[in-house]
C-alpha cells in the first residue's frame, strides 16, 4: 500500500512499530420497555448484579496492576470503583425505574445522560474529558446488564501490534499485555484524559485524537506510532522503517539516561540552582511525578474536586484531599491554587447568566471574591492541611491590588477563627499570584512586597497580552509563545521579583520546552514547573548549559520584534548549547 502520514497531538511517548490490529468495540442497542409493578424488583436485582460483577471486573484489573505492573495509577481503576457506588448513578438509576416503571438498560442511559450533561459544554480539555470515565463506567455496566462480552485482549496474535480502536477505558488499557501490544491509536480523546495518564504511567507509547483512523488504515498494515513527535506512518518505505528502528534503540538507550539520575538536585553547568517542580490535576498524578524526578508540586489545580461532581465539596473532602497530597509528597514544596472557575467551567452549584465573554468575565479570584463561601471552605481547608506538609498557596488572575487585600483580610479573619477552635494552622504559609494579566505585569514591582513568590502562567498570559481567546480557532496562530512582547512581559515580572528578592516560577506550557528553557533561565527563572514526561528531558538540558550562555542569548533575543525571529533565532542558538543525543532525536 501507499505510504501515508498521519499527524496528531503526542499523548504517551515512545516510538512503536507494528502491524494494524483494528478493534471496533460498538456499543449495542439496548431494549427500551415499560414494566409492570411486580417486575420492578426484578429489574433492580438486574442492576445491582451487573454493578457488583462491573465492580468484580475492575477488582481483578486492578489486583494485576499491583501485582505485575507495580504503578499507584490503580486509584484511576478505584475511582471508577467508587463510582460505581456512588448515589447519583445507583439511587438514582433505582428512582428511575421505581418511579417510571422503565427496564434497568433504559433507567441507567437516562441517568448517564445526565451527568454527561455536567461536562458536555466544558472547553477546557481535562473537564470534558471528565465525559469519558462516565461514559466507561457505563458501558461496563451495560454490557454486563446485555450479557455482552467485555473487551479483551487475551487472544491477539502473538507478535508486535499497535492497536487501533475508537475509545477504550483506563482499566482496558491496565490489562494491555505489552508482550504483544507495543502500542496504540485511539480515535477519540486527548492527553489529559484518564486513558492517556494511564498510558504513560505504563510507558506505552499511543496516539489519540486520530479522527476516523479506522476508516484510513487496513487491518494488519504495517504502521510506525511516534509518540514523540504526534505522528504515524502507514506502510512506512523500508528506509523510513530502518531509521525508525534505528531511533528506537537510541531513544531507549536516552530514555533510560535520561532516567539515571533523575532524583539528583538540579544544577547548570556552572553550579546554579534550579528546581524542578510538576503539574498536577488529580491525585492519581503525584506516582508518576515522583518517579520522573519532581522536586515539588509547582501547581495543583484544585477545580477538578469542584467540576468532577453535581455537589460542592465540603470543607472535611477537601481538607482530606489536600493532606494526602501533602503527606505523599512528604516535605517537598507542594503549591496549590485556589480553584480557577469561571466561564466555561462553572460549578454546577452556582448559576450565573451565560457570559458574553467567559474569558474576560467571572472567572479565576474574581469569582471565589464573589462566592466567598466557597472560597472560605477552601482557605479553611487549606489552613488546616497546612500542618501537615510544606505548602504554598497560589491565587489565580489577580490583576489589581484591591484583590490581594481582600484575600489577606479573609485569610486572617480564618486564622482568627482557627485560633478560637483551638485548631492548628502553620504560621507562615507562603502566599503567591499567578502572573496571568498583563495589569499584574504592570503591578508587578508593588504586588512583589505584598506576597511571598510569583508564578507566571504562561498559556493566560499570551492570551491576554494578545487579546485573543485561545479556543478561537480562527486567531490561534496569535497564541505564540515565542511573542517578544510576552518574552518581555516574562522579563519585567523577574526583574520585579528580584528587586523584593521573592521566587519566580513558570508553570505554563513555555516550562517543558527544551527551546524554552535555556532563556528561562536566561532571564532569571530559578524553579519551572510541568508535566511529569517533560520533567527528565528539562533536567537533562539544564544540566548542558550555563547561566552566562544563557543570558547573552537572551541579550539578543529581546532585540527581535517577530514571534518568527525569535523562534528562528532559537532553533539555531539552542542545539548548540544543548548534548549531542538532543539533537539527534530532534527534541529540539
Amino acid at each position: 500500500m501507499k505510504t501515508r502520514r498521519f499527524q496528531t497531538t503526542a499523548t504517551s511517548p515512545g516510538i512503536a512499530i507494528g502491524k494494524t490490529y483494528c478493534i471496533k468495540h460498538e456499543r449495542n442497542n439496548y431494549s427500551r420497555y415499560w414494566i409492570k409493578n411486580s417486575d420492578i424488583e426484578l429489574e433492580i436485582t438486574r442492576l445491582k448484579d451487573a454493578i457488583k460483577k462491573s465492580k468484580d471486573q475492575l477488582d481483578k484489573i486492578q489486583t494485576k496492576i499491583c501485582r505485575f505492573q507495580g504503578t499507584d495509577q490503580i486509584e484511576i481503576i478505584e475511582s471508577h470503583r467508587l463510582f460505581l457506588q456512588d448515589d447519583m448513578l445507583v439511587a438514582d438509576t433505582i428512582k428511575q425505574i421505581n418511579t417510571y416503571k422503565i427496564n434497568a438498560e433504559w433507567a441507567l442511559d437516562k441517568i448517564l445522560a445526565q451527568l454527561r450533561l455536567s461536562f458536555l459544554n466544558m472547553d477546557e480539555d481535562y473537564f470534558r474529558e471528565r465525559q469519558q470515565d462516565i461514559d466507561y463506567v457505563g458501558r461496563r455496566i451495560m454490557d454486563n446488564l446485555m450479557g455482552t462480552p467485555i473487551l479483551s485482549f487475551n487472544n491477539l496474535p502473538n507478535e508486535d501490534l499497535i492497536l487501533v480502536v475508537h475509545d477504550i477505558s483506563p482499566a482496558e488499557v491496565a490489562s494491555i499485555s505489552k508482550n504483544n501490544i507495543k502500542g496504540f491509536i485511539m480515535e477519540c480523546g486527548g492527553k489529559t484524559s484518564h486513558t492517556a495518564i494511564v498510558a504513560r504511567a505504563l510507558d506505552i507509547p499511543a496516539l489519540f485524537g486520530m479522527s476516523h483512523f479506522m476508516d484510513k488504515i487496513a487491518h494488519n498494515e504495517t504502521i510506525i506510532l511516534d509518540g514523540v513527535r504526534g505522528v504515524a506512518i502507514a506502510s512506512p518505505l523500508k528506509r523510513e522503517r530502518v531509521q525508525y528502528e534505528r531511533t528506537q534503540e537510541k531513544y531507549h538507550a536516552f530514555e533510560n539516561e535520561l532516567m539515571k539520575d533523575i532524583h539528583i538536585p538540579t544544577r547548570t553547568k556552572d553550579n546554579h540552582r534550579i528546581y524542578i517542580n510538576g503539574n498536577m490535576e488529580i491525585l492519581e498524578e503525584i506516582p508518576s511525578l515522583l518517579s520522573h524526578g519532581a522536586e515539588g508540586i509547582g501547581l495543583y489545580r484544585t477545580e477538578y474536586l469542584f467540576l468532577n461532581r453535581l455537589d460542592e465539596p465540603s470543607e472535611e473532602e477537601q481538607y482530606n484531599s489536600y493532606v494526602n497530597v501533602l503527606t505523599k509528597l512528604e516535605q517537598k514544596v507542594v503549591t496549590i491554587r485556589t480553584v480557577d472557575l469561571g466561564g466555561d467551567k462553572m460549578p454546577l452549584t452556582q448559576v450565573y447568566d451565560s457570559q458574553i465573554n467567559p474569558a474576560l468575565g467571572l472567572r479565576g479570584i474574581r469569582l471565589c471574591l464573589k462566592e466567598t463561601l466557597m472560597f472560605r471552605t477552601q482557605l479553611r481547608a487549606l489552613l488546616r492541611a497546612s500542618v501537615h506538609g510544606n505548602m504554598q498557596i497560589l491565587f489565580p488572575m489577580i490583576s489589581c491590588m484591591e484583590e490581594i487585600i481582600q484575600i489577606k483580610s479573609i485569610i486572617n479573619d480564618i486564622k482568627t477563627e482557627l485560633d478560637d477552635q483551638n485548631i492548628p494552622y502553620a504560621p507562615n504559609i507562603p502566599l503567591g499570584i499567578m502572573i496571568e494579566v498583563p495589569s499584574a505585569v504592570a503591578m508587578a514591582t508593588e504586588f512583589a512586597k505584598e506576597v511571598d513568590f510569583f508564578s507566571i502562567g504562561t498559556n493566560d498570559l499570551t492570551q491576554y497580552a494578545m487579546a485573543m481567546d485561545r479556543t478561537n480557532e480562527y486567531i490561534a496562530h496569535l497564541h505564540n509563545p515565542y511573542e517578544p512582547s510576552l518574552l518581555k512581559m516574562i522579563k519585567a515580572t523577574v526583574d520585579a521579583a528580584e528587586k523584593e528578592q521573592i521566587p519566580v516560577s513558570v508553570c505554563g506550557e513555555l516550562a517543558g520546552d527544551p527551546l524554552a528553557i535555556p532563556i528561562l533561565i536566561g532571564f532569571g527563572i530559578k524553579a519551572l514547573s510541568m508535566n511529569p514526561v517533560s520533567i527528565p528531558k528539562a533536567k537533562h538540558i539544564l544540566r548542558e548549559i550555563t547561566l552566562p550562555d544563557s543570558k547573552r542569548y537572551v541579550k539578543r533575543l529581546l532585540k527581535l520584534n517577530t514571534a518568527h525571529c525569535v523562534h528562528k533565532y532559537l532553533k539555531k542558538k539552542v542545539p548548540k548549547l544543548l548534548p549531542d543525543d538532543f539533537k539527534k532525536l530532534k527534541f529540539v
